[in-house]
């Protein structure tokens, strides 16, 4: 240092302890407000995150509700197993249940379903007041079986034939006997 000259006078203004106090605090209020500036934000964060999910949560509730559950389709007629051993499955009855409401769609009613001997997948249907029965696959769509076995009725019906069966396991086809 030179001489005369002390460590104030390089400084531009000498800082007194009371001054050095109020800057601190000025500091400390600073980082205060920041770190309540930082907190406020990740809150406003945190709420907007757990609208999303519970909004998220709400929508998928509602929208399997919308869902319509599957329709359960038991038939009404007895459903005979020409094996005499009982074992119907529950295909089985569903495509019943099926042809019953089907049938019931064109004005023709269900009076009885058979499980031929020898087979799993067919069934023979009888309707009311025709003496013709129906051979139908029970995993063929059961609308189109239906639709399928009303046009034979009508063709019958229109060249005043008549027949025992009449088989419309395969789509678009119908065999007479």
């Amino acid at each position: 240092m030179k001489i005369g000259k002390t460590i104030v006078s390089e400084r531009e203004k000498a800082i007194s302890e009371s001054e050095r106090l109020k800057v601190r605090k000025k500091e400390e209020k600073r980082k205060k407000w920041s770190i309540a500036i930082f907190f406020a934000v990740l809150l406003l964060f945190i709420v907007v995150i757990a609208g999303v999910v519970i909004n998220f949560a709400n929508e998928r509730k509602k929208n399997e509700m919308d869902i319509p559950q599957e329709k359960v389709y038991k038939p009404s007629v007895e459903i005979i197993d020409e094996d005499g051993s009982g074992y119907v499955t529950d295909k089985i009855k569903t495509a019943v249940g099926m042809l019953e409401e089907d049938f019931q769609g064109f004005g023709y009613k269900v009076t009885r379903a058979v499980v031929p001997t020898g087979t799993t997948r067919e069934i023979d249907i009888y309707l009311e007041e025709k003496e013709t029965y129906f051979k139908i696959h029970v995993d063929r769509n059961t609308a189109e079986s239906a639709e399928d076995a009303v046009r034979m009725i009508k063709y019958l019906d229109s060249k005043e034939e008549t027949a025992t069966y009449v088989d419309v396991r395969i789509a678009g086809r119908a065999y007479w006997k």
